[in-house]
């Protein structure tokens, strides 16, 4: 399995591989901004996020717009599960998380309504 693995990492060009890293980084900061966010209340997030952002529409991981507000609501219910961090800034972070993350599925969603109203064409 390991080699099964290695042969098709191997075979994948070096540019599609540094995207792909680059749009699961682009998550993970996301994540990170999220979980500072819960965490400390501050704008000490902000840096994170943005850089997140900006990664993620430079490698193109941005074809469906649902991933970005999708980890950063998962890291904020998590950093809340954790029972370490209370405070404005979990409900802050949680709000934000769930109206971004509901916008994103609307913006993705819109295509396919449209398609759907206007019917089949000929």
């Amino acid at each position: 399995m390991l080699r099964a693995v290695r042969a098709r990492v191997r075979s994948t060009p070096a540019l599609a591989r540094l995207l792909s890293l680059a749009s699961l980084a682009s998550l993970l900061l996301v994540a990170a901004a999220a979980h500072s966010g819960a965490r400390t209340g501050t704008l000490a997030w902000l840096p994170l996020l943005v850089a997140g952002v900006a990664l993620a529409v430079v490698t193109g991981a941005t074809t469906h717009l649902w991933p970005l507000p999708g980890i950063w609501l998962v890291a904020t219910l998590l950093a809340a599960a954790s029972g370490t961090v209370v405070g404005p800034g979990v409900l802050a972070a949680l709000v934000g998380g769930v109206v971004a993350f509901a916008a994103a599925i609307v913006v993705d969603t819109a295509p396919l309504r449209r398609a759907r109203r206007h019917g089949p064409r000929p």
